[in-house]
């Protein structure tokens, strides 16, 4: 096996979808400060996973002789205080560009992040006023671009960026476009560095009452219903406390808000589906809150024991 270092976009999201605040001269690489989000946004989402199988990507790309081969790949940032690993893929295939497209949920969901990251003015105006079937058609016809495809189970994502080690790994240059050359040694190292989030195990799962293989045993919403429902919004204060992100953290928290669903899925039977009017937007304490009950306490009942509590 073969192994690599790639250097990829920070994201502050863990590489499980687009952050904010890289459009323009926030960005690092050029699709990305065009764009506002890269490709590479992608490459740990272990709930997309399909078969066990993740696809990943990387500007980089290793010499087209070696398509079909094994690598030990490092994704890594770079910034004024150096190397930084975000995680690795042990044993990833080397896939020819345009070989591996993306599934329909993956499709959806990248769909539903593009949306919502346009829906904050964060994203190239090409998206503004698209709808999330308009992006999905968008990126069936133009995205070709995953070059890795790896076992869910061989993928690791560290709980925050790592600082490489000169030690370990001191090119003369950093560019995102070089695939540098690692010993298995080097990978070794840094992939010791620290102990990794766990990797995803498929198991049966059920979506909407329909099974399906998901890396996590949990119930996934449709991502679609969550965007438009966000989009549908006048106010992203939370409805049990009032708390408002943007007034909180500035730009930051702009148009951030949770969605709360309050038909629990172990309601509902095969055929079932969530409705807008069916959602709600609280913030990340009261949502805690409101699933830590049995059963799950309905916004204001949670409103009224916020206000005995404060008596």
């Amino acid at each position: 096996m073969r192994y690599k270092l790639h250097r990829v976009a920070p994201n502050s999201e863990g590489w499980r979808r687009p952050s904010a605040g890289r459009l323009g001269k926030g960005g690092v690489g050029e699709y990305v400060r065009e764009h506002g989000f890269g490709h590479e946004d992608w490459n740990f989402s272990f709930d997309l996973a399909r078969e066990g199988i993740m696809l990943g990507y990387t500007v980089a790309n290793p010499a087209k002789k070696y398509v079909g081969e094994k690598f030990g790949l490092v994704l890594a940032t770079y910034d004024a205080g150096g190397w930084r690993a975000a995680g690795y893929y042990d044993g990833a295939e080397y896939l020819e560009t345009g070989d591996a497209r993306p599934s329909e949920p993956l499709i959806e969901q990248m769909a539903s992040d593009v949306f919502e990251l346009s829906a904050s003015g964060q994203a190239h105006p090409r998206y503004a006023g698209m709808s999330i079937e308009e992006i999905e058609k968008s990126i069936r016809q133009d995205f070709t671009y995953f070059n890795w495809r790896t076992p869910a189970e061989k993928v690791r994502v560290f709980r925050q960026p790592l600082p490489i080690s000169g030690d370990i790994f001191a090119p003369g240059r950093q560019r995102m476009v070089t695939s540098y050359d690692l010993t298995e040694e080097q990978f070794r190292a840094i992939a010791g560095t620290e102990p990794s989030l766990p990797s995803a195990r498929p198991e049966e799962g059920e979506e909407e009452g329909e099974k399906t293989l998901r890396v996590h045993k949990k119930s996934e919403r449709s991502a679609k219903l969550v965007a438009a429902f966000k989009a549908s919004l006048n106010s992203y204060a939370c409805v049990v406390c009032h708390f408002d992100f943007e007034k909180a953290y500035g730009a930051l928290g702009a148009q951030f808000i949770e969605c709360h669903h309050t038909k629990p899925i172990s309601e509902m039977t095969p055929g079932d589906k969530t409705k807008i009017s069916d959602l709600c937007a609280v913030c990340s304490n009261c949502h805690r809150m409101l699933h830590r009950s049995n059963p799950i306490l309905a916004p204001g009942a949670l409103r009224k024991l916020m206000r005995g509590a404060s008596r």
